[in-house]
């Protein structure tokens, strides 16, 4: 495997497309579980890996399930505790398909500024309690848009420091440039999330469909000692409606990082 090997996130509705990755040039897989009831993301992780397997491929990290009734950061302290519960089953699961990151959100939104620090402080907590059902396996908590915990580079170093580190999501900075952020945490992420977006919202396009400073990304994280995988975190095609063609994102990044 390659010291930053290329990785791709899946879903229920991509997993399928995994023998066109690996053809494509993909070495490592994050299989993200969706919001349904436990034993239903169960099959879709059981599944998915099954594929990853068989493309052979490797998975790299278990992307959390998210939703307003998963959210970390809760701040009635009997819900946080049954959220940190219901997400501890998914860490055994990943553990079980010998993933070897973690990706939670911080929260869901929306959360009023007067809540921010109460939230700040629930969210490092479970973390905490996070990490330590985790063990060996890394947990890393995600930089996220608009009103969410973890919105800029100060906040998610701060959380950064009760987990394992961070899951850098380009197309996710609405409030400070790349360059800030990295300046802020580029030493703590060990796992990315790659796409492209307008600065205006989340669009998780193919790279240099939009205004992400690549080269500044790729220079800034290898000077930072990131050794992760560049792991790709894609929507559909807007002209399409359909997923980016496999064998388009690496060229596209290759592209995007010669400046």
């Amino acid at each position: 495997m390659n010291k930053n090997p290329f990785g791709i996130s899946v879903g229920m509705n991509t997993y399928r497309l995994l023998p066109e990755y690996a053809r494509a040039g993909f070495e490592v897989v994050e299989i993200c579980l969706p919001f349904k009831p436990f034993e239903e993301r169960r099959a879709v992780a059981l599944a998915a890996f099954d594929a990853v397997k068989a493309a052979g491929l490797t998975l790299w990290s278990v992307h959390l399930p998210f939703a307003r009734e998963l959210d970390i950061s809760e701040l009635d302290e009997e819900k946080r505790a049954a959220i940190v519960r219901e997400l501890t089953q998914d860490i055994e699961l990943a553990r079980s398909l010998g993933a070897k990151t973690l990706v939670v959100h911080g929260s869901s939104e929306p959360n009023p500024d007067e809540e921010r620090a109460a939230r700040m402080a629930a969210c490092a907590q479970s973390l905490e309690a996070l990490q330590a059902a985790a063990g060996d396996l890394a947990l890393a908590v995600e930089d996220l848009p608009r009103t969410c915990i973890g919105r800029t580079g100060e906040e998610i170093a701060e959380l950064g420091r009760h987990c394992a580190g961070v899951c850098f999501d380009v197309n996710h900075l609405l409030r400070e440039s790349h360059e800030t952020f990295m300046r802020r945490a580029a030493d703590q992420v060990i796992t990315t999330h790659l796409s492209d977006y307008d600065g205006v919202d989340e669009r998780h396009w193919l790279p240099g469909m939009g205004v992400v400073p690549w080269k500044l990304i790729y220079d800034g994280l290898l000077a930072a000692g990131y050794t992760g995988p560049f792991l790709f975190e894609l929507g559909a095609d807007p002209a399409t409606k359909q997923p980016y063609a496999p064998e388009s994102i690496i060229p596209a990044w290759k592209k995007a990082i010669a400046g």
